[in-house]
């Protein structure tokens, strides 16, 4: 994410958001560190010790039971969001071993790929 999307995009406009939550042994100091992981001024990261964001994005985006975690969702610019935001573009996970897959979906959206 950090080097095929963020460090080749330095003037996209996006607006990343990564929640880190306490799977896996992760805690708020591991997620502290995970800045040296997205480094870029464009990524907001957000501790979530309760794990609520993994729950409610697995109910009501994945429509599952299991927690949501290493995984991305991609909206476009023309998303909003009411009761659950909308339209999704993509998502899947592994964040990593689906980047190329997420670099893919993401190029149409951001305006190098229409052109000066």
């Amino acid at each position: 994410m950090q080097r095929e999307i963020l460090e080749a995009e330095p003037d996209a406009e996006l607006a990343v958001y990564a929640v880190w939550v306490p799977f896996l042994g992760g805690t708020r100091d591991a997620a502290a560190l995970s800045q040296r992981v997205l480094p870029d001024p464009r990524v907001i990261q957000l501790w979530d010790e309760a794990a609520i964001t993994s729950d409610w994005f697995a109910e009501r985006v994945e429509h599952s039971q299991a927690p949501a975690w290493d995984v991305y969702y991609l909206y476009g610019p023309d998303a909003h969001w009411t009761d659950v935001p909308s339209p999704l573009e993509s998502s899947g996970g592994t964040i990593i071993g689906r980047s190329s897959e997420l670099k893919a979906v993401i190029a149409p959206l951001l305006p190098s790929a229409s052109g000066p």
